[in-house]
Parts: structure tokens; C-alpha cells; sequence
């Protein structure tokens, strides 16, 4: 396997024991796929949870078995028995708490997207590099042995020279109207939610990143946040990618990949979640269908980060690749308000 720092930074220093997560928030995404990654785990262990209603983090301590219930979000960057933490939070405060964590020597775990945009996450990028901390983007579907899987297959030939990718997350949200995903300061609109997936897909197939983007968006009429976002992504060497994103279309999870001498398709890319799924290689009129069997990405990757961090050794996916992903998305947002094309910056 190959890791991919994506800066040059020193870990503090490498753990002999189990990395001591705490949770900053009581998020669905928690409950539903962090919690019990970590708890299947061979790498962490629960520490602590903060909330800011007390309540609620001391009544989630004792669903979890979880040791220690904070208050408040600093309450718990100030404890000793925390490692590393995970910030599950509404997308406008990623950054802000991502900042206060590497400061108080806490190792972070983000969900996507990282930030609000590139600005944000070089702040953090760098950060973590001053600091020595690990930092990563929580793109769990990047860890599934059905992803890993067709990448591998990609890079060995198996489809010939990758042409064309094309990918889509979608579904029809009509959800609480004071949720973040409504406003657009708390980083509300589609592209944020779920075409982060897409963009980052594709410049994980071509294993570089695109040389412009042409992208256009259709929008709430009183909430200002985009409802659906198409994005097409050229890379060097005249390959592209076709990536989609929508709160008004049926649920879409898939990524085809088209080489010269065939194709792979996942129906369910990004949201495997417990089950069952597939890689299917095309060629021509013959079809294989490779059965990958039910696996947590969440669990994968929180081992992942503990493996790195107990060894004292990079990520797979540092905050470089988190820097590069807002890129793509800035780049598509810049499309959308000008109606061209535009280059996209990877400095």
C-alpha cells in the first residue's frame, strides 16, 4: 500500500496504546457510523462526548458506554484522555473547530466537506503540519474493499487507459427547514453535502487533478443553495469526468469508470453502508461481476487513522487532498457564477 501524506509534517510521536477518541457533537453520523466504528475497532476506544446540551452528551455516555460526558465542545479539547477527535458537525464549523482541536493537541478526524472552502482548509492544512497532528477529510467510501478494489484494477490495466468517469449522488431532501443543509453561510446546497463525493472520486480514479471545470447549478429560489450541480471535470491528458449532485432527484450512488478496453461500474459507491455489493467489469459483451461482501467503511478508516497514528506514520489521505478537493469544488462554484469554463488551481 502506498501512503500519501500530502504534506510533509512529523507526527508527534508514535502511541503504544489505543487511540482515545472523542466526539465533538451529537450527530446522526455519529450515532449511526462512528460510534460503532469505533467500537469495532482494533485501534480506539471511546473517551469522551461533548454536547451543548448537557443532557444529552450525559445521556449518550451512558447509551455508548461512553467514560466521560462534557458540556461543552472546549470542555472536551481541554481533557487529558482524549487523543484524537471527530467533528461531525454542520459544515460552517469544521474549520473553526478543527483549529481549536490541533491547538489543544488533539488529533482530527473531519467529516466532509472539510471546510467551506480551499481558503479554510489550507488554514488547516497548515495547522496540522505547524503542529504535528494528524488531520483527515472523513471520506469513509475511499476505504471500502469495493472501492479499493476497482482502483486497484484501474491502475493494473484492467480497462485499458481511463477515459471518462461518471459519477452521481443524489436524493430527494426535504428535510427540516432549520437544517445547516438550507443556508447557505452554514455551507447548505448539494455540491457541499454530497458532490464532494463525486469530485473526489474522480480525482481519485485519475490519480491527478483536473485542469478546469465547467459546471452549472440549479437553485432554490428563496434559499439560495443549489438543489441539483453538474460539474464536468477535464484532466490532463483529455480524460473528464461527469459528476452529479442533487437534493431533487432519485437516490443515485454509482461511479463508472470508462477505459479503452472496458468499463467498471459500482451502483452503490458512496453509501455501502452494511451491504453487500459489487464491482462489474464490462468488456465488450462479457460481463464479471466481482461480489465484495458487507464491510463498514467507517470502521476501516477509523482503523486506518488509528494504524497511522499509533505508528507514528502518514495518511493515506492527508490534508493535501482535502486542500485539492475544495479546489475542485471552489472551481465549481466559480463555473456556475460566471458560466465558463475555468482553470482550476492546484498550487
Amino acid at each position: 500500500m502506498t501512503w500519501i501524506s500530502g504534506a510533509a509534517f512529523v507526527i508527534l510521536k508514535p502511541m503504544a496504546a489505543k487511540v482515545r477518541w472523542g466526539i465533538l457533537g451529537c450527530a446522526g453520523i455519529a450515532e449511526r457510523a462512528l460510534i460503532p466504528a469505533v467500537r469495532a475497532s482494533a485501534t480506539g476506544e471511546l473517551a469522551a462526548i461533548a454536547s451543548r446540551d448537557a443532557a444529552k452528551a450525559r445521556a449518550w455516555a451512558k447509551r455508548f458506554d461512553i467514560p466521560r460526558a462534557h458540556e461543552d465542545y472546549a470542555s472536551l479539547l481541554k481533557d487529558a484522555a482524549v487523543d484524537a477527535v471527530y467533528i461531525p458537525l454542520a459544515n460552517h464549523l469544521h474549520a473553526p473547530w478543527t483549529l481549536r482541536a490541533l491547538r489543544a493537541a488533539k488529533h482530527v478526524l473531519c467529516e466532509k466537506p472539510i471546510a467551506l472552502d480551499a481558503r479554510e482548509a489550507e488554514t488547516m492544512a497548515a495547522a496540522a503540519e505547524k503542529a504535528g497532528l494528524l488531520l483527515m477529510e472523513a471520506f469513509m467510501y475511499r476505504f471500502h474493499p469495493q472501492v479499493e478494489r476497482a482502483i486497484e484494477l484501474v491502475r493494473a490495466g484492467e480497462i485499458g487507459a481511463a477515459r471518462f468517469v461518471r459519477s452521481a449522488f443524489t436524493f430527494p431532501y426535504d428535510g427540516d427547514p432549520a437544517n445547516y443543509r438550507w443556508t447557505p453561510r452554514f455551507g447548505g446546497g448539494a455540491l457541499l453535502d454530497v458532490g464532494c463525493y463525486p469530485l473526489s472520486a474522480a480525482r481519485l480514479v485519475f490519480g491527478r487533478e483536473p485542469v478546469s471545470v465547467f459546471a452549472k447549478g440549479r437553485f432554490h429560489p428563496r434559499r439560495r443553495i443549489d438543489m441539483s450541480t453538474a460539474a464536468l471535470l477535464e484532466f490532463p491528458g483529455g480524460s473528464f469526468a461527469h459528476c452529479d449532485s442533487s437534493f431533487e432527484a432519485q437516490f443515485q450512488s454509482r461511479l463508472e469508470i470508462a477505459g479503452s478496453l472496458g468499463r467498471i461500474e459500482l451502483p452503490r459507491a458512496f453509501s455501502q453502508k452494511s451491504l453487500g455489493v459489487e464491482v462489474r467489469v464490462i468488456k465488450g459483451d462479457a460481463e464479471t461481476v466481482l461480489a465484495v461482501p458487507a464491510a463498514s467503511a467507517f470502521a476501516r478508516m477509523v482503523d486506518h487513522f488509528g494504524e497511522a497514528l499509533i505508528a507514528g506514520r502518514p495518511l493515506r489521505y492527508g490534508p493535501r487532498d482535502a486542500v485539492l478537493n475544495m479546489k475542485a469544488i471552489d472551481a465549481v462554484v466559480r463555473s456556475i457564477r460566471s458560466g465558463r469554463p475555468v482553470p482550476m488551481d492546484t498550487r
